[in-house]
């Protein structure tokens, strides 16, 4: 097992970026190809609110990447919430272009959305699916482990001086999403993007007894028979995908 990190520059978010990389075992990858004519499989990896790149270290993800021959690609996205921000950088814009494009400059990395997933946990989850709803072009498939994805009742709680539960008040989220009034329906309201048919496929779990289980039943419903879903034993994800990951990583490689 290998894991690597990844530091550049870029123009979109106007600074540089850090990224954790886990490698497939050596005995999956194709070394004597000198030409490098082979091009894997890859799973884009969102953190929490409030986390980072890092914290993938803590869950399976070095373990998948080793068992299944992909890469597991892990991005620092700071408090962007995975979005185009309203005063601030282009998130959504890196994750759909710039860094695919980074990554496939350095690592031999499939440019078919067929091999392009994106997952994330908790906020990062909600991440994952915006990506697969908005650009099936280039993600064919998310995972969403424990998601936090009812932003429009974040923001109606940050509107009046609630706490959100995420790290974000309203003037950060005023920051991201603009006026939080009109986020209902926007192209960042995951309830609204999901009343369209879906192209890509999705994956959602959570544990039994987590405050975001009937958020994930209501997308999921929604989604229809584009989404799966699996309820995992209260306490079993040990707050780092410990069940989640390894099981969501399976449904992907099962094609």
């Amino acid at each position: 097992m290998a894991q690597i990190e990844m530091n550049a520059l870029s123009v979109i978010t106007c600074g540089s970026i850090s990224v954790r990389i886990f490698l497939p075992e050596m005995n999956l990858l194709a070394l004597d190809d000198k030409e490098h004519q082979k091009k894997y499989p890859v799973l884009w990896l969102l953190h929490d609110e409030g986390g980072a790149a890092l914290d993938w270290l803590a869950t399976p993800a070095e373990r998948c990447a080793a068992k299944y021959g992909i890469f597991i690609i892990a991005p620092d996205q700071h408090h962007c919430l995975c979005t185009d921000m309203k005063y601030g950088p282009r998130y959504e814009a890196f994750l759909n272009t710039e860094l695919p494009g980074i990554c496939r400059n350095n690592l031999p990395l499939s440019e078919d959305p067929a091999l392009n997933w994106v997952g994330g946990v908790g906020t990062g989850g909600y991440g994952a699916v915006k990506m697969a709803l908005k650009h099936p072009e280039t993600f064919s498939k998310a995972v969403c482990l424990n998601g936090i994805l009812d932003l429009e009742a974040i923001c109606k709680k940050a509107a009046v001086g609630q706490e959100t539960g995420i790290r974000h008040n309203k003037a950060s989220l005023e920051a991201v999403f603009g006026d939080l009034d009109s986020f209902a329906g926007s192209q960042n309201d995951l309830y609204a993007l999901a009343k369209t048919p879906a192209r890509a496929k999705f994956w959602l779990g959570w544990e039994e007894d987590a405050p975001v289980a009937e958020e994930n039943r209501r997308l999921a419903g929604l989604l229809g028979d584009t989404a799966q879903t699996r309820t995992l034993a209260a306490g079993s994800d040990l707050e780092s995908c410990q069940a989640s990951l390894p099981a969501a990583v399976e449904w992907l490689m099962k094609g």
